[in-house]
């Protein structure tokens, strides 16, 4: 699915009749072919004559590039896995899972450092075809990062369905190896398998415990305090056997409120009173060190209703100027940072897992 990179006549003529595209790159295109056009000639005209062409990859992704169909940045999920194998195996299925990679004709890049990281770079086009013609296949790059910890490993990886098939590709590729490993010293097969955890709370169904989630996630990020929440999505979810709320059918599972002092809203508690819990949102921080630069950051479930699939992204950074001035605007983070964000966000949302997972089974918190 991924080699389909031609467009019938008419989507070429409208494409390139697009305000996006300027008549100086008209002109290159046509200059492709061995012609030179006219400053006089109307776009109308160029974009016509130029749609009777043939036309291939290269074509289309300059002409994808024009229409600017340039990838979004993407929330970021991750893992917990346990019962690793040794790094040697690790980089033994890292690079069978490149050598698979470029059989499909992906690019791939491993690195491993001294720190024990091991990232794997991959170049992969993705197709969405509900979007228009030309913005249908787009070159994606993402990074999947597995990163060492005290117990066990971090897996961290962009949040979208391909990445999500190359992941569980790794992570069967180092389960095979680890067992084939296993059988060749004699050990037992069932060490060799990974445990692999997510940030869930799915077996929590309490919609009280559901948005204490996202409201400690929010206040209780080591280093920074609570600025303000802009936006704030809430979900409630149809009681089985049940056709709604009432006797007249009707059900209401989703809202979403955006504004100032979100949280704090007569709205939001309205909602948590008729069962609705917070399943996205997103806030900000102050650094509490003397920089006091604000933080945005966006945090889900993807599956509302399991309360799976979490992920997160840093929005940006603004910063202070002194005099309780900032930046107007919020600038990206450094590559540093947002890892830094990245870790934190990790950790604060596991301890707030096992915290709420240790309080509905009636232990202490």
């Amino acid at each position: 699915m991924n080699d389909i990179y031609s467009v019938t006549d008419k989507v070429l003529c409208d494409a390139l009749n697009q305000s996006q595209v300027t008549q100086n790159e008209l002109r290159e295109l046509f200059l492709s072919r061995g012609i030179i056009i006219s400053k006089k000639t109307s776009k109308k005209v160029l974009s016509k004559n130029f749609s009777k062409f043939t036309h291939d990859y290269y074509d289309h992704q300059k002409i994808a590039s024009m229409l600017g169909s340039e990838p979004r940045r993407e929330r970021v999920t991750s893992k917990e896995i346990y019962n690793m194998p040794d790094k040697g195996t690790i980089l033994s299925a890292a690079e069978d899972f490149k050598q698979i990679l470029i059989e499909k004709k992906d690019l791939c890049h491993v690195i491993a450092d001294k720190s024990g990281v091991v990232k794997i770079y991959v170049t992969y086009m993705s197709t969405n075809f509900s979007k228009s013609d030309f913005k249908q296949v787009v070159k994606k790059q993402a990074l999947i990062e597995l990163e060492p910890q005290d117990e066990g490993y971090v897996i961290r990886r962009p949040d979208n369905e391909q990445t999500e098939s190359y992941e569980k590709q790794f992570l069967d590729l180092i389960e095979r190896l680890s067992t084939d490993k296993a059988i060749e010293e004699g050990s037992s097969i069932s060490d060799a398998q990974l445990d692999i955890k997510s940030v869930s709370l799915e077996n929590i169904d309490d919609p009280q415990y559901r948005t204490d989630f996202f409201t400690r996630l929010i206040t209780e990020m080591e280093g920074y305090e609570l600025d303000d929440v802009t936006d704030a999505y809430v979900y409630h979810p149809k009681p089985d056997g049940s056709d709604g709320d009432g006797s007249n059918g009707i059900h209401v599972d989703k809202a979403s409120l955006k504004g100032q002092g979100v949280l704090k809203s007569d709205e939001i508690n309205s909602l948590y009173d008729r069962g609705f819990y917070i399943c996205r949102i997103k806030w900000r921080v102050i650094d509490k060190s003397a920089d006091k630069n604000i933080y945005e950051f966006e945090a889900q479930f993807d599956d509302a209703d399991s309360f799976s699939g979490f992920s997160y992204i840093s929005r940006g950074e603004k910063k202070y100027k002194g005099d309780g001035k900032y930046n107007k605007t919020f600038y990206p983070l450094r590559d540093e940072k947002e890892l830094f964000f990245n870790r934190l966000i990790e950790k604060t949302a596991r301890s707030i897992i096992i915290d709420i997972t240790e309080m509905a089974q009636g232990g202490e918190s």
